[in-house]
C-alpha cells in the first residue's frame, strides 16, 4: 500500500469515527426536533450492566408515546461537550437520563436505582418542560396560572409581562391553563390551589427556587423582587424538587 493510500485510509477512518461519535448529539437534536422524549443511556468503556440499562430504557420508552432511546458513550472524546454540559464526568454509570420533548434534561437515575416506571414518570408535562428550558438558560420563570373566564386573568398576565420586560432577557413567562389535564400533576406538585377563583402566579428564580406565590393581579415590582431573590433557609422548594423539606428522612 502506498503512503498516499494509507493516508487516505486513515483520514476516512477518522471521518467515520467522528460521524459515529457525533451520533449522540445528533440523535438528541433529532429527537427534540421531532418532539420526542429521549431516554439517554450513559455508559463508559467496559461499563458493566450497559445492556440491562439499555433494555430498561427501551421498556420506559414503550410506556411513553413518541419517545426514543439514545446511547451516550462517556469515553468517546467527541461526547466531551455533552458530558461537560450535563456534568457527567464523575457520575455513576450506567446512568439513564430523561430529555423532554423540547430537548431539556428533565432528570435521571443510576441504572441500579431506576425502573422503567420511574423513568417514564420523569417525563415532564409540556409546561414544566418549557419552564425547565428557561431555567437551564439561566432565566427566572413566572408561571401565570389561570382558567378561562377569570376576571383578573388579563391583569395577572400583564403584570408578568411588565415584570419580565423590566428583567429584559433574564425572565420568561409560562402561561398555564388550570383546566389542562396534562398540567394537573405539575400544578399540584407546585402546591397550586386548583380550586382558586383568581389567577395564581408563581415566581421561580434562576436557581430554580420557588421565590413567591401571588393570587389575583400581582404587583409587577413584587414579581421582579421575587425573581431576583435567592431563597435561603433549609431545603427551599424547587421546580425539580417541590416537596423539599427540612425534616429528617423517614426510616
Amino acid at each position: 500500500m502506498s503512503l498516499r493510500s494509507l493516508a487516505i485510509g486513515v483520514l476516512l477512518l477518522g471521518v467515520m469515527a467522528s460521524v459515529a461519535a457525533a451520533s449522540a448529539q445528533k440523535d438528541l437534536d433529532s429527537a427534540a426536533k421531532s418532539g420526542k422524549v429521549a431516554f439517554v443511556v450513559v455508559t463508559d468503556q467496559g461499563t458493566a450492566g450497559s445492556d440491562q440499562a439499555t433494555d430498561m430504557a427501551k421498556q420506559a420508552a414503550k410506556q411513553v408515546k413518541k419517545s426514543t432511546v439514545v446511547m451516550l458513550d462517556r469515553s468517546d472524546p467527541a461526547n466531551a461537550d455533552l458530558i461537560a454540559k450535563y456534568r457527567l464526568a464523575g457520575a455513576p454509570v450506567p446512568l439513564i437520563l430523561v430529555a423532554a420533548r423540547n430537548g431539556v434534561l428533565a432528570g435521571g437515575l443510576p441504572a441500579a436505582q431506576a425502573t422503567a416506571d420511574k423513568l417514564a414518570a420523569m417525563v415532564p408535562s409540556p409546561k414544566k418542560a418549557e419552564a425547565l428550558l428557561a431555567l437551564q438558560s439561566g432565566k427566572a420563570v413566572m408561571l401565570a396560572i389561570s382558567r378561562k373566564g377569570m376576571a383578573k386573568q388579563a391583569d395577572a398576565r400583564s403584570a408578568c409581562a411588565l415584570a419580565c420586560g423590566q428583567l429584559q432577557d433574564r425572565c420568561t413567562t409560562v402561561h398555564i391553563d388550570m383546566d389542562d389535564p396534562a398540567e394537573t400533576e405539575f400544578l399540584t406538585s407546585m402546591k397550586v390551589n386548583m380550586a382558586s377563583t383568581d389567577p395564581v402566579t408563581l415566581v421561580i428564580n434562576a436557581q430554580g427556587q420557588v421565590a413567591g406565590t401571588y393570587n389575583g393581579a400581582p404587583d409587577a415590582t413584587l414579581l421582579v423582587q421575587a425573581a431576583t431573590k435567592k431563597v435561603g433557609g433549609c431545603c427551599p422548594s424547587t421546580v425539580q424538587n417541590p416537596n423539599a423539606s427540612c425534616a429528617p428522612p423517614k426510616k
